[in-house]
């Protein structure tokens, strides 16, 4: 089961099961073969504008830490399977916890990633 607090989310296609994870790696993936910077197409994302090209980098570059032996092309059958909004939707579950900066909301959890913050000791 997928945890989107670890920037992991879950579908279906094809009769399959899937699971992103958005991390570092991810990150790195997507620009290498997308040819784009992370931040210009989290802002596509956010702006529900994201181009093919992106949308099915973004959505590969998330299945790689558990399918690394799912292809771009692969990818984007999985996306004529689920549809565009589908997979736009599950790429955004996982995305909003890992870059929490994409969707700020009162009453969100914190960033599970970030370490807890420093509490002075009570004064003696």
């Amino acid at each position: 089961m997928a945890n989107a607090l670890r920037g992991e989310a879950s579908f279906e296609a094809g009769g399959r099961a899937f699971r992103l994870k958005y991390d570092w790696n991810a990150a790195a993936e997507f620009e290498e073969a997308s040819g784009r910077p992370l931040s210009d197409a989290l802002l596509d994302v956010a702006r529900e504008k994201l181009s093919a090209k992106s949308l099915r980098a973004m959505l590969w570059a998330g299945l790689q830490a558990d399918h690394p032996d799912v292809t771009l092309k692969e990818t984007g059958r999985l996306i004529d399977q689920m549809g565009r909004r589908e997979a736009q939707r599950v790429m955004g579950v996982a995305l909003r916890y890992f870059f929490p900066e994409l969707e700020p909301e009162e009453g969100k959890p914190p960033d599970p990633q970030a370490p807890a913050a420093a509490v002075a000791p009570p004064a003696a």
